[in-house]
């Protein structure tokens, strides 16, 4: 709701400024009349740029119009949508006949990058306050003009404290790479870099024909997210942007890219610049995968799948992006409860990249929902034999042991697991309840119980744990005790609600737990747990 609201600020902000007349025949005393004419348009097209859908509001709009409200929502939506070359247009009628707004000067900046007219950009600079969102484009740009024209360029001096991958990349395409080697160990020493910037650096060290730092950036510093050995096997792919040195317009479009980035970081319930300078990028790099990745994540964000699925569409087979594209469209897909295609997808998807660790998940994730508890026991084997025995990926792997029966061997696992971690409530949560419901050494389950809820003493799930351990030594009123305080916390849990009944019934307060397996009944879905807790209903009422 904070987005809509802030895009109809700056909306408003434009709309309500002070006619100059400057164009009589828009702004004519016929205004009135053309505004009621047009409601229905205002009224459609305002909704899907209120809904994120700028490319639905850009269609409507696309017939010519004099309506000066609707000449600023086309721009806008032009503008959000990359359609560069038509918000100018329309943005020098609005700049000419409404109070200036920064955003109108847009268009003609990155036209200007585009056509690489880089002085008339400073004089819309002077206009405007055009940094926001495009700080950092400037002295890239000068930097690559001063050594174009062969001027000294002080960057170079290994005293200065920080130099970026951008600086890096327009520095190469003067000077040797050998001689900025340092500089680009600097780089991969210290600064946190996003896997745009990986890839580039990756790139600078493949021309360099350092192969070993070459691999040992893809496989420590590249997200799990991509198809490693595909990168690293074809990175001299001729289409791969990463292979040769960029152009300047790569350059700025991933510098573009990263002020997205930060946009989002200081206004994180803002997409509006986001989507703007995402467009930018592509319009200056169309081969730059990983914005059109990004924009699809802030579509889905709004709930405008089509259009996310659409820009993940546009990602090619041959992509470093095309992993992730691919599983962002299953997190889409299984988001819209299209269970068949996820299901198609996700094989697919398996059978090209069958060590991948997100694929391997899902798949797991998959065998799990489907009670296909053998299956997901190989999945997370596979997974803790090529990625290593990580705390999440033994407890999975060990509670998917026990759902087979297999509790022995899956109590040896966690519990080896809690003597290398001993601070895992989670663990010393499962441990306790699964030892409560078996029976078996109760003050064992209560010593654990009791230190996960020294850590996180409010957590729902582990008083109701505490009350079934007490259920279980028989304490029935500790138990009571600990099961309403529970409740309290989570009183849609069947779980919990049939516990506290049980509870109740062992107090001979039989009328009180009638009334909370009914409640339980209400909220749970497995079938069979319906059956049993129908079975005491009909016994008790």
């Amino acid at each position: 709701m904070i987005k809509i609201v802030i895009f109809f600020i700056i909306i408003s902000t434009v709309a309500n400024c002070n006619i100059s007349g400057k164009n009589p025949e828009i702004f004519s005393s016929n205004y009135k009349k053309k505004i009621s004419s047009d409601s229905g348009t205002y009224l459609a097209a305002n909704f899907y740029i209120s809904k994120g859908d700028a490319y639905k509001a850009r269609k409507i709009l696309e017939k010519n119009t004099n309506n000066p409200k609707l000449l600023q929502l086309k721009f806008f939506s032009n503008l959000v949508s990359g359609e560069f070359e038509v918000a100018n247009k329309i943005s020098n009628l609005l700049a000419s006949n409404f109070a200036k707004n920064d955003l109108y000067y847009y268009p003609q900046y990155i036209i200007n990058i585009k056509k690489n007219k880089f002085k008339e950009n400073f004089n819309l600079f002077q206009k405007s306050r055009l940094n926001k969102g495009l700080n950092g484009l400037s002295p890239l740009i000068n930097l690559w003009i001063s050594n174009s024209q062969n001027k000294p360029t002080s960057i170079l001096n290994e005293d200065k404290q920080k130099i970026s991958i951008y600086e890096l990349l327009i520095l190469e395409n003067f000077h040797k790479s050998k001689s900025l080697k340092k500089i680009a160990n600097k780089i991969y020493e210290t600064e946190n870099l996003n896997n745009n910037d990986v890839l580039f650096l990756a790139g600078f060290y493949f021309r360099l024909n350092d192969f070993q730092k070459f691999n040992n950036i893809i496989q420590t510093k590249l997200s799990n997210q991509f198809d490693k050995e595909f990168i690293i096997n074809n990175f001299s792919f001729k289409n791969n942007i990463y292979f040769k040195i960029p152009s300047l317009h790569t350059i700025l479009a991933s510098k573009l890219y990263n002020n997205s980035i930060l946009n989002n970081q200081q206004n994180e319930n803002s997409y509006f610049y986001q989507k703007i300078l995402l467009e930018m990028s592509i319009y200056l790099c169309p081969n730059l995968d990983i914005s059109k990745y990004s924009l699809a994540e802030l579509y889905s964000l709004e709930k405008t799948n089509k259009l996310a699925l659409k820009k993940l569409k546009s990602i090619s087979s041959d992509s470093f992006f095309f992993l992730p594209s691919n599983l962002k469209t299953m997190s889409i897909i299984k988001s819209l409860n299209k269970e068949n295609d996820y299901e198609n997808l996700l094989f697919s998807n398996f059978k090209i990249w069958p060590n991948n660790k997100y694929i391997l998940y899902k798949l797991a994730t998959y065998y799990k929902t489907k009670k296909q508890y053998r299956e997901s026991i190989k999945i997370y084997k596979k997974i803790i034999d090529i990625y290593g025995e990580s705390d999440r990926d033994l407890f999975l792997y060990a509670s998917n042991l026990d759902k087979i029966g297999k509790w022995e061997q899956a109590k040896t696992l966690l519990l080896n697991l809690l003597k290398r971690n001993p601070k895992d409530t989670y663990t010393l949560n499962y441990v306790s309840y699964k030892l409560a419901l078996k029976e078996q050494d109760l003050d064992f389950a209560l010593s654990l119980i009791k230190q996960a809820l020294a850590i996180d003493p409010e957590n729902g799930f582990f008083l109701d744990t505490l009350g079934w351990v007490e259920f279980k030594r028989k304490n029935y009123n500790k138990a009571v005790f600990f099961l309403e305080k529970s409740i309290s916390i989570l009183p849609r849990s069947s779980e919990i609600l049939d516990h506290l009944g049980d509870c109740y019934l062992m107090l001979n307060r039989k009328k009180e737990a009638v009334f909370e397996w009914r409640k339980a009944i209400k909220y749970e879905i497995d079938a069979n747990i319906i059956t049993n807790i129908q079975a005491k209903l009909k016994r008790y009422e």
